[in-house]
Parts: C-alpha cells; structure tokens; sequence
C-alpha cells in the first residue's frame, strides 16, 4: 500500500465537515462505518495525524470521540477487579504462560462479553457518546489477535447505528474483507466502506 497517508487525512477532514457524512446519509440503508486501512509501518504517523484532529477545532466542530480500543481493553479488564477482588492482569498473564495464548484470548474475550452484540467494548463506547458525534476507533493492531476488527464490527453496528465510525486498521482492506497487517485473513466483512 504505497498511498500517500497525507492526502488520505486530508479526503478524510474534507468527509468530517460534510453534513451528508456526519449525519450517515446517502449510504443506501447502510450503517455509516468506515475503515481507513493503512500499512503498518504507518502506525506512526497515523497516530500523529489522530492526534493532531484530535486537538484541531475540526474535533469540537464535528464532536469527535476518539477510542483507542487497547486502552478499552485494558480498562474494562482491570475494572474486572471489583467483581473478583482481585487484580486480573497477573491472572491473565498466569493463564498464558500456564495454558497458551490462545486460552488467554478466549479467556479476555469471555470476560469483554465478545460474543454478545452489547459487549462490554461496546457498552464502553456507547456510555460515553452525545447524541450526534463521529467515532474515531483505533488501537486495532496493539490488541491484535486477542480482539479482532470484524468482531468489534459486527457487534458494534447492532447497537450505535446512528453516528459514523471510522476504524482505524493496520492492513488491508477491501470492501470485502479485512487482512491484519497486509497479510493475516483477518475475517470478511463488507458492511463498511472504505476511506479513500
């Protein structure tokens, strides 16, 4: 992916001030839900450019909310805490070295409630949005593979429809399916479109 990732932001500002884009219209009954792919050796810049929206007058004209979903992760887990009384992270970190990764991914993933449309991700986000906003999702390649993009997707539409989300993904991504990091079938998914 060799696209000049400044001109992408620059397309992407130009979508944020257009009513049609902040209000999901002209999606032909589609949920507004939009990927901006880009190589990961971009996470970088791609973090600075978030940022530098983030602080623009551009955020509070648009009422950006911006979640980066490792944070979320890590939040909701160490809220775990109230519920068993105990810090739940060295207990993660136990079932991993103990049982393998792929124990620790399913056991995160019971915990967030992934497999439930109102997942605690979801439930996160949806707590903490106006009424009319643009959702900024990002953070997808630190929690990669433990929480995955199409899984966020799939469960995040059922319950906010109203507003626009832009993930944002180190990989690929096609309009049909997803691909971690340009190479890793992620899963396919089609209900977004594609910032260009």
């Amino acid at each position: 992916m060799t696209e000049d990732i400044n001109l992408r932001f620059s397309h992407l500002k130009e979508k944020m001030v257009d009513p049609k884009f902040q209000h999901n219209e002209g999606l032909s009954n589609e949920v507004g839900y939009w990927i901006f792919d880009y190589s990961a050796d971009q996470e970088l810049e791609v973090r600075k450019q978030i940022a530098k929206i983030s602080d623009s007058p551009l955020a509070s004209r648009v009422n950006l909310r911006v979640f980066d979903i490792y944070d979320v992760m890590m939040k909701l887990l160490r809220e775990q805490e109230e519920y068993t009384g105990a810090d739940p992270i060295p207990i993660l970190e136990n079932i991993e070295k103990k049982q393998g990764f792929d124990v620790l991914i399913e056991q995160i993933n019971n915990i967030l409630e992934m497999s439930e449309n109102n997942n605690l991700i979801v439930q996160y986000i949806q707590s903490r949005l106006p009424e009319q906003c643009i959702i900024f999702l990002d953070g997808l390649g630190k929690v990669y593979p433990i929480i995955r993009a199409h899984k966020i997707l799939n469960t995040m539409h059922q319950v906010l429809d109203k507003n626009p989300v832009v993930m944002f993904y180190p990989g690929n991504y096609d309009e049909m399916s997803l691909r971690a990091f340009g190479e890793v079938k992620d899963q396919n998914y089609y209900r977004a479109f594609r910032v260009d």
